[in-house]
């Protein structure tokens, strides 16, 4: 266990490793100082991201939550799962890890293909998911760049091609300059784009490419409209890899979904706009401010029958003189 970082009064983040069906998994812990709000699992995307991609907003989310950001299996520093990877996988991956880690009921955060991960999550578990929040997610195969769908139907038309991406600067080449990620990380410190190309280099092409030709096929159109748990939908303004408004879409088809778009961010909001991404998500996360119990209203009072006198109209001796006359 090595120490990240650790803020006074705010939380302290760990880095631990656990073995879950037989496979290393890494995860980043905040744990806060304070009264925790509850607990909070962050998925991390795709291509070139794990759990360092929340470096930015795990301090803050950290110091109001027991939160936990995993590397997903076979990318950052966690191993591959037994199987081919695949969202279902993945899914199993997020319960098996809530449950070796003892957290029964969390809020659910994930961005990109995590975002993806975390809708089927919360329709497969919906007792176990407090609130979800999902940042440009993959949900329908239609919304993905036309370049993208084509690789991917090329490569799994001729297989052998898999070989000819090998952990070079090729690699860079395919995943972001081909495949429209290269716009969609314009908005990224130097600092996060080294980390990013350094993640792709890491990622087995196993990975990509399978998690890759699922996507070719995905439409969870239903899956949303079956989704009870609270939800909060968001993208940034300017995201290529899935557009902002496949997402709003998306927003309108989910029971009562919230919509937030993070303004002159991409793809990776939460790395190019963490204040604007929190700002986004803290709210909606918070605690329903607990209602007093109104009063009842009062009741008028009934009022008292009035006893109707016949009045006697008094008229004025200048007017009795002429009545007179």
């Amino acid at each position: 266990m090595a120490s990240d970082a650790t803020a006074p009064n705010s939380c302290e983040i760990t880095h631990r490793e656990i073995t879950i069906n037989g496979r290393r998994a890494f995860f980043r812990e905040a744990i806060a100082s304070g009264e925790s709000q509850g607990s909070l699992i962050l998925l991390h995307g795709w291509i070139g991201t794990s759990s360092w991609m929340f470096r930015h907003v795990l301090p803050e989310l950290g110091a109001r939550y027991h939160t936990i950001a995993p590397d997903l299996p076979g990318f950052g520093r966690s191993q591959t799962l037994a199987d081919a990877p695949s969202i279902e996988g993945y899914r199993e991956f997020v319960r098996a890890l809530a449950d070796e880690l003892g957290i029964d009921r969390f809020h659910l955060v994930g961005v990109s293909v995590g975002a993806t991960v975390a809708l089927d999550f919360a329709h497969r578990f919906p007792e176990r998911v407090l609130k979800l929040v999902v940042q440009g997610p993959v949900w329908r195969a239609t919304d993905l760049p036309r370049r993208f769908r084509f690789t991917y139907d090329l490569l799994g038309r001729i297989p052998v091609i898999t070989d000819l991406i090998p952990k070079t600067p090729v690699k860079w080449w395919f995943f972001i300059r081909r495949l429209d990620m290269g716009r969609d990380t314009r908005h990224l410190s130097k600092v996060d784009r080294k980390q990013l190309g350094r993640d792709i280099m890491r990622v087995p092409n196993e990975t990509l490419l399978d998690v890759g030709r699922e996507l070719l096929h995905i439409d969870m159109t239903d899956i949303a409209r079956r989704i009870i748990v609270p939800t909060l939908v968001m993208d940034g303004s300017e995201a290529r890899m899935v557009p902002a408004t496949a997402s709003r879409e998306l927003s309108r088809l989910v029971p009562g979904a919230h919509w937030r778009v993070v303004r002159n961010a991409g793809h990776n909001a939460a790395i190019e706009k963490p204040r604007q991404f929190l700002d986004a998500v803290l709210p909606f996360l918070s605690p329903e401010p607990t209602q007093t119990a109104k009063k009842a209203p009062r009741r008028p009072r009934t009022a008292a029958p009035r006893t109707t006198k016949a009045a006697t109209r008094k008229r004025s001796p200048a007017k009795a003189k002429k009545a007179e006359a």
